[in-house]
């Protein structure tokens, strides 16, 4: 049933749905800033995403409930996941909860896409700044040192440590993400 003035493109849904997206452009903006995902736009955009998920459809409430449930359940399991990925100073905390945010937005079969899509968006670049700054070479022996050394002390050690390694090595992995989940809701439309 439709309330009584919104016409279906104007609901509190479409409404959520922009400030999510709003507010994860935001925090990608800050990533390609700053290097850095904003805490503050992140929860923003939980709160527009679980805002939508609650408003979602026109079932009953118990119904939408359920949805935003699953919503939570996607973006917990994503957080925990990506955890040790975190721990190990592959990927920072901003970008781990982006990818929660992202996946618990579109769902676990178009979160994978988005991810998979911002994973090699960040190859990607990850490769033209080691191509314009000469360091291919540099970063390859570090990587292949890494590896031979985790698997002879049969311990996980730090990947990347900002006060050892600089900024140079950083890419900005969140808006990678922001792209690939736009691809991924573009995508559905078509």
């Amino acid at each position: 049933m439709r309330r009584f003035f919104w016409k279906e493109e104007y609901s509190l849904y479409f409404v959520c749905k922009f400030l999510y997206w709003l507010f994860m452009a935001a925090a990608a903006a800050g990533d390609i800033r700053e290097y850095r995902i904003s805490n503050r736009y992140l929860g923003f955009a939980l709160i527009a995403g679980i805002s939508g998920a609650l408003t979602w459809g026109e079932g009953s409430m118990a119904e939408r409930s359920l949805f935003a449930a699953g919503f939570m359940i996607r973006l917990i399991t994503v957080v925990i996941l990506g955890f040790p990925i975190y721990r190990r100073g592959m990927i920072g905390a901003g970008d781990v909860k982006m990818a929660a945010l992202f996946t618990a937005w579109l769902g676990v079969q178009d979160g994978l896409k988005a991810l998979t899509i911002g994973f090699m968006l960040g190859a990607v670049l990850a490769l033209l700044k080691m191509l314009r700054q000469g360091s291919m070479v540099k970063r390859f022996l570090y990587l292949s040192a890494y590896i031979r050394h985790s698997f002879q002390s049969r311990m996980m050690e730090i990947y990347y440590d900002p006060s050892r390694d600089g900024r140079e090595a950083v890419i900005p992995l969140g808006a990678c993400f922001f792209v690939g989940a736009a691809a991924a809701e573009i995508w559905q439309r078509l």
